[in-house]
């Protein structure tokens, strides 16, 4: 018998990229589980600020990419109307600190609002 090399792909290096391209992610439901999880320690540090300033409430919305381990790797504001920088920060901190969960998902970068009203 003889043996012939191709630069053509045989199928199975494609059957394996489509499969790492399918591997499952996240879901909305897994991400929101955890935002209501951390829900009190978030608004925590809301209600501290309105003490200062009782007239803070707006949307602020978040860009985070959540890596396979489950830790955010990235945050960034896309929006707020809250206008009190010192709020966000600390929010900021506080979200980069959430964990997801380790699972076999590639990292997913979501944007995720948050509504934050006086009670």
């Amino acid at each position: 018998t003889a043996q012939v090399t191709s630069s053509v792909d045989t199928g199975a290096g494609a059957a394996t990229r489509r499969a790492q391209e399918r591997r499952a992610s996240r879901t909305d439901e897994e991400i929101q589980l955890v935002f209501d999880r951390n829900k009190s320690a978030i608004y925590a540090i809301y209600n501290r600020a309105l003490r200062t300033n009782p007239t803070l409430r707006g949307k602020l919305v978040l860009r985070l990419t959540i890596e396979p381990t489950g830790q955010v790797s990235a945050a960034q504001i896309v929006s707020s109307e809250l206008n009190d920088e010192d709020l966000e920060r600390r929010l900021m901190l506080r979200v980069r600190q959430l964990d997801f969960g380790a699972k076999d998902v590639s990292a997913i970068t979501i944007t995720y609002p948050i509504d934050f009203f006086p009670s």
